[in-house]
Formats: structure tokens, sequence, C-alpha cells
């Protein structure tokens, strides 16, 4: 089904008595409440937003969004699941915290709410207020597992807290891992800028895979078996041996006595 393709963020309510407009709106709510919605439209998946238009109009702070197709279908089924109180362990983490702060900062400050209205009739309108009540339900989003991890360590150690920073190759992406600073003192290979395979222990979304609260168990032994100098010869030579060879995959035809 295609999604919405105009969705309004509206930060409603008063601040020290006065009703919260495009006029009024101080410049840290401003950045805060738009950058919340940048997070909930993008997602843990990062969706591309450089198609994404917006339009602030009037009444309350409203945040008119209009989204190319591929990000509207993306949206579409959490909006959905939002119809329910009970849904927050089923969506995308990254769109579940951002309406649990949402949800937190209006049982704060009373007088403040925040709505997702997606345009036309087919999807639910997300209000969020004092009165509220948006939970996990059932689905208990977050499971406990042991993975390995291989990446590039970029950072470790810290004052007070020691973890290890971990680029992964197969991502890129950047973890932190919690580790124990007498484990680290203890290691006698320097592993800073280089390639490593640890075990972690870590809490992982049920959905889109993401992980957090990682906690190193182990670094694992990892070496590979080839000697890449080598191998670039190997390379070289079977490139000379080809050079008189215009059409390789021919040639091995006439050879297996193809026609």
């Amino acid at each position: 089904m295609k999604g919405p393709q105009t969705i309004d963020f509206v930060l409603r309510g008063r601040v020290d008595g006065v009703e919260i407009t495009p006029a009024t709106i101080g410049l840290s709510r401003f950045n805060e409440f738009n950058g919340q919605v940048e997070e909930f439209v993008r997602g843990s998946g990062k969706l591309p937003l450089d198609e994404v238009r917006v339009h602030i109009e009037p009444g309350s702070y409203m945040l008119k969004v209009f989204l190319p197709v591929v990000v509207a279908s993306a949206l579409e089924a959490d909006l959905r699941l939002l119809g329910r109180q009970d849904s927050l362990g089923e969506i995308d983490p990254k769109r579940a915290e951002v309406i649990t702060r949402w949800q937190a900062k209006a049982r704060t400050s009373q007088q403040l709410g925040y709505t997702i209205r997606p345009e036309g009739a087919v999807l639910p309108v997300v209000s969020l207020d004092s009165t509220t009540d948006y939970r996990i339900g059932q689905i208990v989003p977050w499971v406990k597992v042991e993975k390995y991890l291989f990446g590039e360590v970029v950072d470790m150690g810290g004052a007070q807290k020691s973890n290890v920073h971990i680029r992964l190759s197969d991502s890129g992406k950047l973890v932190h891992v919690r580790t124990d600073q007498n484990y680290l003192r203890d290691q006698e290979e320097n592993r800073l800028y280089r390639k490593v395979l640890v075990r972690v222990e870590a809490e992982q979304h049920h959905r889109g895979g993401d992980l957090r609260n990682l906690r190193l168990l182990s670094f694992e032994d990892y070496a590979p078996h080839y000697d890449e100098d080598a191998l670039d010869r190997f390379a070289s030579a079977g490139r000379d041996a080809w050079v008189d060879v215009s059409d390789p995959s021919r040639w091995v035809e006439e050879l297996r006595g193809a026609s």
C-alpha cells in the first residue's frame, strides 16, 4: 500500500503563559523538536532524507513534512501500530525513543503536547499528552545475546568508564563496547588501530537488529591465514599469463571442446 506523503508534526501548549507558535517558539525548543522529528522520520534504518521537504505552518508549532514514497512507505507500518498505546516494543527503536521522550516531556510539563497527524483518514492520529500511556506490550523488544563482532579498534580506555570503540567492517558503524580496566591493562598485544574479533554480550532489538549495552567478554584470536604480498604476486603472474587471451571465457570453452 502506498504510504502517507504528508505528515504534520505538532508541538502544542503554553510556556510561561504564552502559546507556542512559529512566532513565539524559543530557539532551543525549535532545534530540539525539529531534530526529534528528523529522528522519527529517519528511524534506525537511516532513511535518506534529501528529498524530504518541510513547511512551518501556523496553529501551535506545526512542521508539515512532505515525504517521497520510499520514506512514507517505511513509516506506514509504525504509524499504524501507534494506533495502540502498547506498541512501543513493536515499532522501530529510534521512533520508540522519540515517542518515549515526547511522552515524558508531556507528563513533566503538563501544558505541552505532541501530535503526529498523517494526511487523510487511513492511518491513526497519534496524540501525546499527560494522560497518554504509550508503553511496551507483550512483545519485549530487546533480548540478551552473545555475538562475535569484527572490526578495527579506533579508541580504547577511559579515565572513569573503560570501553573499546570498534569500527565494524561489515557496516562501517562505530560501536562502543564496555569493558573492565583490568582486562585492558592485562592485554599483551597492542590492539589500537588493528583488526580484532571480539565476543560481546549485548541487547539486540528483535526487529531491526540494533545492538545496545554492549559489554566485552573477550578478544578472540584472529590472524589471516594468507600472505597478502604473496597473493598480490600470484595475481600479477596470473594477469601476465592471460595477457594474450582476448576472451578468456571463449578460450576455456574451446579447450573443453565447445562449438
